[in-house]
């Protein structure tokens, strides 16, 4: 099946196959199943034409589409009480609310360290350089960091 320009194969769990879009992650997969009412291990072969639709348009414009009920629904004249141990005034924001994928997460990371770099911060000369940024170790272990930033040493060199 294809979704949003993204091949999920028929065999894997719904869960991991949402792994291929960059930026899903696999808690952020189970979120959004549990959101859209989808069972946590249900294959890609298993869904309905109304889930692949509905599925397809959350992920394409996640802040237009419509998000669950935080509070439970009462019945007119009953009033419903908070869980207890939980502060009504002091949500936690859903982070499917503000999901960024594919495009513009990549779009939003980069304008980020090139933020870094314009403001000269010691992260945004380590990322001109090529070297790695969170510490890591740079007698052995740069490799990675090397491979990733070489691009961006070109660019800005």
């Amino acid at each position: 099946m294809h979704l949003l320009g993204r091949y999920l194969p028929d065999h894997k769990p719904l869960r991991i196959a949402l792994g291929a879009f960059y930026g899903i992650s696999n808690a952020t997969a189970s979120r959004l199943l549990a959101r859209m009412s989808i069972p946590e291990h249900a294959l890609v072969s298993s869904l309905t034409e109304t889930q692949i639709t509905a599925l397809s348009g959350y992920l394409s414009s996640p802040a237009t589409s419509g998000t669950a009920a935080s509070t439970p629904v009462a019945a007119p004249g009953e009033v419903v009480k908070a869980p207890s141990g939980s502060r009504a005034n002091a949500a936690k924001p859903d982070p499917l609310d503000t999901l960024q994928i594919e495009t513009d997460l990549r779009r939003q990371r980069k304008a980020d360290i090139n933020h870094h770099r314009i403001v000269g911060s010691y992260k945004g000369r380590r990322h001109a350089m090529g070297y790695p940024v969170r510490g890591q170790n740079t007698r052995t272990n740069a490799v990675t960091a090397g491979r990733l930033n070489s691009l961006n040493r070109r660019n800005f060199g």
